[in-house]
């Protein structure tokens, strides 16, 4: 029997976490209990999943339906997408059965590629591989997430580039809709004999639109500056937790004056807090960003998402940020030394290591 590849490229960069990973992470289940009411999908699909951070993994490889379990997804810091495009070039070589005169090989595997940001690596040489030996044999279907990819990059791999309004009713579970969908339809093309070009269902048009040649965001240079993410400890179990702010670009209106103000004085909002485990780091770029925010920029003080402690944002003189209960004397999960806290003074803002987004 002759197998319908998918693989599924997810950007799980810190800019991710938060709503936007936890219903991926359901898509992906959702995606997988509509193949499976679908004769020839069920027949013909085999499903694949490699997330990528600043490094790349794959979690699921090519797995036959009935027997596809939905992972959950990690988070990392980074968003090296050549590191990610080499690493599936890998898999595509590893476990895609090619045709030869004796036998019919597997039909012509789809990707679809979901990002929400710019790469923070070269993709130079990855993009030229993929365009010299891949682009023709792989139907690669690259979506930007709330339209904040690197649209013109993504032409250079791919015609199909579509922005998803992440902000639309809905929004998840009618994007899930469509990648189910157009595997769907995609399962019964190659059934019929016509399996060179990717059969996509129908978008809708408040939800997925194609991107116009020459659109698209340019490179962040080595941070996704929509967002400030900062990795912290946990100073009671040492675990790690991602906080991330959004930058409000002056998107956000209120008839409150005081806080008028503060918008006016600040760049981002405290968006979400969360705990992740260890293998966050397994999953990120070497080394800091070497980028900082002021934190008089930052508006919100998350508690603790591990153990609860009121401030999640203490920052250490390592530059290790922790949490803590309240002013006085406090040991630093990251460099294991103690010092004393206390709350800085207004206007005394001072820099803070952020992560790649």
């Amino acid at each position: 029997m002759r197998r319908l590849p998918i693989f599924l490229l997810v950007d799980v960069s810190e800019s991710m976490v938060g709503e936007p990973l936890y219903k991926l992470e359901e898509g992906i289940g959702a995606v997988v209990s509509t193949l499976r009411k679908d004769p020839y999908a069920l027949e013909t699909a085999y499903l694949s999943v490699i997330v990528f951070a600043g490094r790349p993994r794959t979690i699921i490889p090519l797995t036959e339906l009935f027997a596809f379990h939905p992972p959950e997804l990690p988070v990392g810091g980074g968003t090296a997408l050549g590191a990610a495009l080499d690493h599936l070039m890998s898999e595509i070589d590893r476990t895609v059965v090619t045709t030869t005169p004796d036998r019919k090989g597997d039909w012509k595997p789809i990707v679809f590629l979901l990002t929400d940001g710019a790469p923070t690596d070269d993709v130079s040489g990855a993009a030229d591989r993929w365009n010299r030996s891949y682009r023709t044999r792989v139907n690669l279907v690259a979506v930007s997430i709330g339209g904040g990819a690197d649209h013109a990059l993504l032409k250079r791999l791919t015609d199909e580039v579509m922005v998803f309004n992440d902000a639309a009713p809905d929004a998840f579970a009618r994007f899930i809709r469509w990648i189910s969908m157009s595997i769907v339809s995609q399962s019964r093309s190659v059934s019929a004999g016509h399996g060179d070009r990717v059969s996509l269902a129908k978008p809708e048009a408040d939800l997925i639109v194609p991107v116009s040649p020459g659109g698209g965001a340019g490179p962040f240079d080595g941070v996704d500056d929509r967002f400030a993410v900062f990795v912290g400890r946990c100073a009671r179990n040492r675990l790690p937790y991602v906080v991330k702010f959004e930058r409000h670009l002056g998107r956000f209106e209120t008839q409150d004056p005081k806080l008028a103000s503060l918008l006016e004085t600040r760049s981002y909002l405290l968006n979400t807090a969360v705990p992740v485990k260890n293998s966050y780091f397994d999953l990120s770029e070497e080394g800091r960003s070497g980028h900082a925010v002021s934190s008089d920029q930052l508006v919100g003080q998350p508690p603790c998402p591990h153990c609860g402690a009121r401030f999640g944002m203490a920052v250490c003189g390592c530059g290790g940020i922790h949490c803590v209960s309240g002013e006085g004397a406090q040991t630093c999960p990251w460099c294991g030394k103690t010092g004393q806290y206390a709350a800085a003074e207004a206007g005394s803002g001072f820099d803070i290591g952020r992560g790649r987004g």
